[in-house]
């Protein structure tokens, strides 16, 4: 039975709580929340992914998240979105997606706060204790948000940029707090940043990982990648592909693998690094131009966002155009013989998303606590 249920979507899984207690007590059941989670990432389709991003409606700066299934986008239905926020919990945002759980941020004087949620089982974690950086009269901040599997813990990483003074330059802080834990800790290791990275971290394998400019000043600074061990909470610098240039540079996962890629405008490359923590490993696996996809370069400003693989390598992107009508459009490119199938995004209310905000996961029973 249970093997079965396992290959179940969630929410047919939640109804059936009500079943008998042995169901109920199921899906609360962490051998099989891990056994359930496994099954769907192994999933070769787009029917168990979901987009999401935030929103703020009307004049008053309330923030509310809102999600749409992949494959109504990618197969040309209908859009069905889905608004929510937090119950009276106003002002998180959303900063990372992991197995399922997302992870919000709220700031107040003092700081700030994270929790995490399931939102496919409407479970939320209690607040984190406030975070707070030395003070300054400015600071940036950024998070990530990922699993420990050696201690079986979610944990959120903050870094920020504060400026001390205006003779002083930024100071870097990096501090990271686990699920159920009494206070944030300081990360060991960081290095010092030239300016903070454009997206929150990705997770892969128990790390985090982002593209800086690590150093001081301009001729001393140095493009990388930070990974952050989640376990031993330290931090290492990978290297990019050799000829990288910083512009546009994206970071994300795909199958498994970490993978960094730019959209030039006129082109767009992306490069799979083979085997992780080896930055001798990076192979390119995309480089096609704008005019394959009939984009006129310069006369339009486009821009092109991986989403996901296939197991067989296909890729499935989105486009968006700015131009009168702002259109959006899906991509399905197929590494191989460098095809494409391109398709126009129906309309509706997610066509106005917030590009970088754009989180992609599965929907899972894992809780966040």
């Amino acid at each position: 039975i249970k093997e079965i249920l396992s290959r179940l979507p969630v929410k047919p899984l939640i109804q059936f709580k009500c079943v008998c207690k042995g169901w109920n007590s199921l899906m609360s059941d962490p051998y099989f929340i891990k056994l359930h989670l496994s099954k769907s990432a192994a999933k070769d389709d787009l029917e168990h992914l979901q987009l999401m991003k935030n929103v703020c409606l009307g004049s008053i700066p309330e923030i509310h998240m809102e999600s749409c299934d992949v494959s109504s986008i990618f197969h040309s239905l209908q859009i069905e979105t889905f608004l929510f926020n937090f119950a009276n919990m106003p002002g998180y945002h959303l900063v990372g997606s992991c197995n399922g759980l997302h992870c919000g941020v709220s700031e107040i004087p003092e700081g700030y706060r994270v929790c995490f949620w399931n939102k496919a089982t409407r479970v939320i974690s209690r607040e984190s204790p406030t975070l707070s950086f030395s003070p300054g009269i400015g600071r940036r901040t950024m998070f990530g948000f990922g699993y420990d599997p050696s201690s079986d813990k979610y944990k959120v990483v903050a870094i920020a940029l504060t400026m001390l003074s205006l003779d002083v330059s930024e100071k870097t802080e990096m501090k990271v707090y686990g699920a159920g834990d009494s206070s944030w800790r300081n990360l060991k290791g960081f290095p010092v940043l030239w300016t903070l990275p454009k997206v929150g971290g990705v997770y892969l394998s128990g790390t985090l990982n982002w593209v800086v400019i690590k150093g001081k000043e301009t001729i001393h600074s140095e493009i990388v990648i930070i990974s952050v061990d989640l376990e031993k909470e330290t931090c290492r610098s990978l290297f990019l592909p050799d000829d990288f240039c910083f512009v546009d540079t994206n970071i994300g996962v795909f199958r498994d693998s970490l993978c960094v890629w730019q959209d030039s405008n006129t082109h767009l490359g992306l490069w799979q690094m083979r085997k992780f923590g080896d930055d001798k490993s990076w192979i390119q696996l995309i480089n096609f131009s704008y005019l394959h996809l009939n984009i006129r370069p310069y006369e339009e400003k486009s821009m092109i966002l991986p989403l996901c693989m296939s197991n067989n390598g296909d890729f499935f992107m989105l486009k968006f155009t700015r131009n009168a009508d702002d259109e959006y459009q899906t991509i399905l490119y197929n590494q191989r013989d460098g095809k494409s199938q391109v398709s126009v995004v129906p309309s509706g209310s997610f066509r106005t998303l917030l590009w970088r905000n754009l989180k992609i996961f599965t929907k899972s029973l894992v809780i966040p606590y």
